[in-house]
């Protein structure tokens, strides 16, 4: 029996959403929001380390319960972790590099810094200044690890990071790391610039994109069929 283009088409991305369902239980498109677990410990780093935190019960992420969690001042080993692993989501998320937006929960008050948001792409304690061949990327300055402009302002809201300084490139005009399940994402909270300095931390949310080339970049008239089925969220 002879197909029409339309049946052709439907077929293809039949076929596309087979083979990537297949592949992998994610898809293009999935966000997983990460809260910020103070208790939690992961590879021997832990969720909140170091001293100066103070607790605010509102006006944080609600999917972190209202919770943050602000510091001001210097203190060299302050850090905050956010651990992308199967408790947050489920085995649901790529093993193997892919390029991930992130966005962080800015809180209307104590949040008013820049800082970065760095990426510990193996999810080891540091990767700062090294060439890591499982990112697949080449760097600039003699490194690859991946940090990107988070943009505090006491706005009160999902906030989207990057892209620079020190991150691949974009997608759609939106700064992208590379990560995976099994990666984590942190911010160092030092007092870069001034004694009036805060900084806050409550949730992340990262969202995994289209890598170029991939099955899903087979045709521009299979895509407009098939990508508004196969991406998603979570």
């Amino acid at each position: 029996m002879k197909l029409s283009r339309f049946g052709m088409l439907v077929a293809a991305a039949a076929a596309v959403m087979s083979i990537s369902s297949a592949a992998h239980a994610w898809n293009y498109g999935d966000s997983w929001v990460i809260p910020l677990d103070p208790n939690k410990t992961w590879n021997g780093e832990a969720g909140l380390q170091g001293n100066g935190w103070n607790l605010e019960t509102s006006g944080g992420a609600a999917e972190n319960g209202g919770q943050y969690w602000w510091s001001s001042n210097y203190e060299s080993t302050r850090i905050a972790r956010y651990f992308f692993d199967a408790s947050i989501t489920g085995g649901d998320a790529p093993t193997s590099a892919e390029k991930f937006i992130i966005q962080t929960w800015v809180p209307a008050a104590h949040a008013n810094a820049y800082n970065v948001i760095q990426v510990s792409f193996d999810g080891m304690s540091s990767e700062e200044g090294i060439m890591n061949p499982n990112i697949p990327w080449g760097g600039q300055f003699g490194t690859n690890h991946q940090w990107m402009d988070r943009h505090q302002g006491n706005q009160g809201k999902w906030v989207l990071a990057g892209p620079n300084p020190q991150s691949p490139g974009t997608v759609d005009g939106k700064g992208f790391v590379y990560a995976k399940q099994g990666s984590y994402f942190y911010v160092s909270t030092y007092g870069f610039y001034g004694p009036t300095d805060q900084y806050a931390v409550s949730a992340i949310k990262v969202t995994v994109v289209p890598e170029p080339g991939s099955i899903l970049a087979l045709g521009g008239s299979l895509l407009s069929m098939a990508g508004l089925v196969i991406r998603r969220r979570k």
